[in-house]
């Protein structure tokens, strides 16, 4: 489990390009789901790798709001405007 505080996204989405960052180097390999508001899932992947910071592209999700979630576990929220 990745508490809270060891990741962080882009809160508001301009350019179609989602950023999550780690505090700290680590080696993932965690799955990620993303969510509309009312729970339905959007999108999922596999962020694999010693990374600190990746993007994912999201230019196919409207505007609105959208949920971030890694492993079940750690959700933050995002809005593409």
């Amino acid at each position: 489990m990745i508490p809270q505080a060891m990741l962080k996204i882009t809160e508001k989405v301009k350019d179609d390009i989602l950023e999550i960052i780690f505090s700290d180097k680590q080696l993932v390999s965690k799955s990620y789901t993303i969510l509309c508001e009312r729970g339905t899932e959007i999108m999922k992947g596999k962020i694999a790798g010693f990374t600190q910071r990746t993007c994912l592209y999201i230019g196919e999700l409207k505007k609105g709001k959208y949920q971030f979630q890694m492993d079940d576990h750690t959700t933050s929220i995002f809005e593409v405007l």
